[in-house]
């Protein structure tokens, strides 16, 4: 057994209520103690959330490092109002991170964990380390690696995969140098990028990466919730169909993000409005499916769903 967990998040202040769901499950789900680091664009506004998280038994220490954008950095391709820049944090970790830590697991924070993940952690490491490669992921199984992507990227190998999850060689990729080696791929790149960072590294590994667990990176969101829990530890909300929206909602999926919400706050809520109009569409479809009645506090769902638009 893993005696101590290092798990990454890297995001900014919108994102700070989705991390501590995600972090609140992951300590849900470990009998290990667990070391958080985070890198994010104001730390003060995660103050109270740390301050709960550092409560819980096996929380061993939460680390906030404030990101300082580098000046000769610029982030590509910021189309999708959904997306921010924190989704590039993670290539500069070795700006930030102690140089002491071996491995570290670095996960979005739209994942929650649904089961006990302490086997799969310890054994998916052991792999790793005992490979040439830095970074162990989720490759997406498509039928054929699209050539468009192949060319935009300049992959050579048949080989995409998907970044919400990466288990790091953190040693190797300090050896390596791995953050400059990046930072160079993503201004090579430029307009080239359009999955952020999860291309950067796409790019710069060329299918050079050890193969994930896909229950370590789940993405089936349309499972029912008993089958998701015979199937995933780490169960992946990936696009824009967020549990916290109106229309992530509707899906089986969003319980399990929900629930943990609840029970932080009260058993109400976490409603994220995109588009007031289309929120509002969504809520009545809910309503007129009675799929509201099956939810254990309906009426806690409906005083969320209209404080949400006061707020």
């Amino acid at each position: 057994m893993v005696d101590n967990m290092n798990i990454l998040l890297c995001f900014d202040t919108n994102y700070n209520i989705q991390a501590e769901v995600t972090m609140t499950s992951l300590l849900n789900n470990t009998r290990n103690k667990v070391n958080f680091y985070i890198i994010h664009d104001d730390p003060q506004t995660f103050t109270e959330m740390s301050v709960r998280l550092k409560k819980r038994e096996n929380t061993k220490s939460v680390n906030i490092y404030k990101f300082e954008k580098r000046e000769e950095v610029t982030f590509p391709n910021f189309d999708e109002s959904h997306m921010t820049e924190a989704t590039y944090y993670r290539l500069f970790i070795g700006d930030y991170l102690p140089k002491d830590i071996d491995n570290i697991m670095y996960i979005d924070p739209d994942i929650i964990c649904v089961n006990n993940f302490d086997l799969l952690f310890k054994t998916t490491f052991e792999i790793l380390n005992r490979s040439d490669f830095v970074l162990s992921a989720r490759t997406e199984h498509y039928e054929k690696l699209k050539s468009e992507t192949a060319e935009r990227l300049e992959l050579t190998k048949n080989k995409y995969f998907n970044a919400g999850v990466t288990f790091i060689n953190y040693q190797k990729w300090l050896k390596e140098n791995y953050t400059e080696e990046l930072t160079k791929r993503m201004n090579y790149l430029g307009d080239r990028v359009m999955w952020y960072d999860q291309d950067v590294l796409n790019s710069f590994l060329n299918g050079m990466y050890n193969e994930l667990p896909s229950q370590l990176n789940f993405t089936d969101v349309f499972l029912p919730i008993s089958e998701v829990k015979q199937e995933a530890v780490l169960y992946h909300y990936w696009g824009k169909k967020k549990p916290w929206t109106m229309k992530g909602i509707l899906f089986y999926g969003e319980s399990f993000y929900q629930q943990i919400y609840r029970d932080l706050n009260d058993n109400k809520y976490h409603i994220v409005h995109r588009y007031k109009r289309d929120s509002i569409l969504h809520f009545l479809k809910f309503i007129l499916s009675l799929k509201i009645f099956t939810m254990k506090h309906p009426i806690k769902f409906i005083s969320s769903f209209y404080k949400s638009f006061k707020s």
